[in-house]
């Protein structure tokens, strides 16, 4: 997994490559730093390039709204085809993070 961090203003978009898995969960837990010490209105991760995800990947997606919830920024995911969709429409986490 590669990401990027977009920032405008207070609106932040994290766009996502490759695969998001277990393994990933200390670059996941980077990006999640990165957000709470920043002035954050809402976040959008762009899936738009992952091709998988695994179950590790989901819990990291359910920290991240948790996380979000209690700091009171707004999270959403965005741009999720093919396997990534049907997981997250499978947990009902795409009603979760609706953008």
């Amino acid at each position: 997994m590669e990401y990027r961090i977009e920032k405008n203003d207070r609106d932040i978009t994290v766009v996502f490559t490759g695969d998001i898995t277990f393994s990933e969960n200390v670059s996941f837990r980077q990006i999640l730093k990165e957000l709470a010490e920043g002035d954050v209105a809402t976040c959008t991760f762009d899936l738009s390039n992952v091709g998988m995800v695994d179950s590790a990947g989901l819990g990291m997606f359910l920290i991240a709204k948790e996380q979000a919830d209690t700091a009171g920024w707004k999270l959403s995911v965005s741009g999720a085809q093919g396997h990534v969709a049907s997981m997250l429409k499978l947990t009902k986490l795409s009603d979760l993070l609706a953008g």
